[in-house]
Formats: C-alpha cells, structure tokens, sequence
C-alpha cells in the first residue's frame, strides 16, 4: 500500500472510495435511500473544489494495483473554535481495507502535514454512532464536544475528539 498527497487527478476514486464508505460505515445510521442516492458527479465536483481550495492536507492511500482504497483530509479547524487549530475533517477507506492498520498510517500523514502547519493541537468530528470513534479513543483522544447536526433529514449527535498537544496522537501510533 502507498500514501501519498492527493492531486486532482484523484478526484474520481476519491469520490468512488467516499460514497462506497459512507454506505457501509454509516449502514443503519443514515437513511438508506439517502446513502442509495449519493451521487458520483456531485462527489467528484465536490472534492476537485476541496482540493483546489480548501484540504490543506489530503492524502490518498493506493492499492497494489495503484487504485485508490481510501484518503484522509485535514487541515485548519473549521469552527472557528478558539482552542483548537487543526481538524482531521475525514478519514475513510473501502471496508475490505478496514481493521489493517492503515487508517494510522494515513492519520501519521495527515498530522505530519498539520505540524508543518504549526497546529499544536487536533479536533476530529464523527458521528457519535460512527464505529470509528473506537479507532479515535485508541489514539489517545478524548471527546470534549457533542453537537447535533442535521444530515440526510434527521438530527444525529456528534462527537469531538480532541489532543492538547497535536504530538501525543504519534504514542498511540
């Protein structure tokens, strides 16, 4: 498996790796017919916009085969929360890519961007059902938040996972 900034050209498997994620993962927590309606186009539009100006630090992880099985975001934290600089916004990969350790492989990279950033602390949001959130609390990272967001119709809570110093994500690594 490689890691690697993500370019424009990236834009399709990283909208194909989004939608096919957020179909598993988010399985019986979001409607189905909203994860049966995702749309590549509207995805793929989404991300070329995201990479020309808004991630800071996105990365894509390759299979074998150079084909793309997951990507991460993060950059400046987008709340304009006074205590917190940096924000991994997204992490995902394909489900047969899941539960092999390459989600820490590619948080390194994405915290290694954020430093060069000179963030000195992490918020990560999810979705408080997000079975992913057991993969934040093995990093070190505590919720210091909840807030209700809107999706797909309904009110879902979600957590903040936050580290003081953005440095003690790497004990957990």
């Amino acid at each position: 498996m490689k890691i690697r900034k993500a370019i424009e050209e990236d834009v399709d498997g990283i909208a194909i790796v989004h939608i096919n994620s957020w179909k598993t993962t988010y399985e019986g927590i979001l409607p189905d017919q909203y994860l049966s309606t995702m749309n590549l186009e509207a995805k793929k539009k989404n991300w070329l916009r995201n990479l020309k100006m808004l991630h800071n630090a996105t990365f894509v992880a390759e299979n074998a085969n150079g084909e793309i099985i997951g990507f991460a975001a993060g950059g400046p934290e987008q709340m304009n929360d006074p205590h917190f600089q940096g924000e991994v916004y997204a992490i995902y990969f394909l489900e047969e890519y899941q539960q092999q350790g390459l989600g820490r492989k590619m948080i390194k990279a994405v915290i290694y961007e954020l430093m060069k950033m000179e963030h000195k602390n992490l918020i990560i949001w999810a979705l408080k059902d997000n079975p992913s959130c057991g993969f934040y609390k093995a990093l070190g990272g505590q919720v210091i938040a909840e807030k209700t967001v809107k999706m797909a119709g309904i009110d879902l809570i979600e957590v903040g996972f936050g580290w003081e110093d953005i440095q003690d994500i790497f004990l957990h690594l």
